[in-house]
């Protein structure tokens, strides 16, 4: 790793990440996802940037506020680890929000072992980032998310691990709802689907990020035609295809490459835009905190770059419906 690229060189800038056949619809639609914001207004440094999350977020909600997007999803993480004060300058920086948003909590926004502080319970965070309830089933036109919380189950958040669980209840109620939706999107925090392959996937630290018995939710996605899935979790912009489902995972707002994905969806099929909320040296300084990091955040900022030179990471050429793809 030499520095950071070019890709994404100042404020507004964006690169074609991805390029999908599905979803489409008939009429344009715009939808920002803003992965994992950390905000945190009391710490400094790391990986995570931490003293630039909430000019970072701000600076999303500028961007957005100007792209006319119809809906803004966040799959998790707005804060540090659940803190009152910084789910309150959350709250501030999302009321500038022209847009409607839509939240899941992350692991670090519920109560994990050893927290000192207050943290919303599922319910308290669903009724403030969800239209008050979780899993939640939102139409945006011929759009339909299907938006579980794979941070918390029937009893609670996980408060043990870092890694995620999509609950029983919640797998079916996805397999319910899912039934007869033509154009269905799921979202979640951790990620069904890993980016490295077996047996790497399955030990640590790469399997805090792939959720718990992920086979049983494949199988639901598989069984209703999803064709996206967006997550967030891993700090990293990744777009994973798996049989018909394509998975993206959203970068971290908090993190380099300081970057939010913008969708557009219309009757060709999906762009996947990577969208730069930071200036060359605010990415600069993203890069330098993730190089000096523990060595698997190397590992993620490696991956990072790779990507990044060699967009788009998927491209899928508009086609008549019915028409198979190339290869499948």
């Amino acid at each position: 790793m030499t520095g950071p690229t070019d890709a994404l060189a100042d404020v507004g800038d964006r690169v074609l990440f991805a390029r999908l056949e599905r979803p489409k619809t008939a009429d344009l639609t715009r939808i920002a996802i803003v992965g994992d914001p950390h905000v945190a207004t009391r710490s400094r440094g790391t990986h995570r940037v931490f003293h630039r999350t909430e000019q970072r977020l701000r600076a999303v909600i500028d961007d957005v506020n100007q792209r006319d997007v119809d809906l803004v999803v966040v799959p998790g993480d707005l804060t540090k680890d659940g803190e009152p004060w910084n789910y309150d300058r959350v709250d501030a920086l999302l009321d500038e929000l022209v847009a409607p948003f839509l939240a899941t909590p992350g692991n670090h926004d519920l109560r994990t072992r050893g927290d000192e502080h207050d943290c919303p319970s599922a319910a308290a965070f669903a009724d403030r980032y969800a239209s008050g309830s979780l899993p939640v089933r939102h139409r945006l036109g011929e759009i339909e998310l299907f938006v579980v919380n794979s941070s918390a189950g029937s009893d609670g958040p996980y408060a043990d691990t870092h890694r995620g669980c999509v609950s029983e209840r919640q797998l079916e109620w996805l397999g319910a709802e899912l039934a007869g939706a033509t154009t269905p999107v799921v979202v979640s925090h951790h990620n069904p689907f890993p980016i490295v392959s077996e047996p790497l996937c399955t030990v640590g630290p790469w399997e805090t990020f792939t959720i718990r018995d992920r086979h049983r939710l494949h199988s639901v996605l598989e069984n209703h035609s999803v064709s996206l899935v967006v997550a967030g979790h891993h700090h990293l912009p990744s777009l994973v295809k798996r049989g018909g489902i394509r998975q993206l995972i959203a970068p971290a707002t908090a993190s380099y490459p300081q970057a939010y994905c913008l969708l557009e969806v219309d009757e060709t099929g999906t762009n996947v835009w990577l969208v730069s909320h930071a200036s060359e040296s605010g990415r600069d300084e993203a890069y330098e905190l993730a190089a000096d990091g523990p060595a698997f955040r190397r590992s993620l900022l490696g991956i990072t770059e790779s990507m990044l030179d060699d967009l788009p990471v998927l491209y899928e050429p508009p086609r008549v419906d019915g028409e198979p793809l190339i290869g499948e």
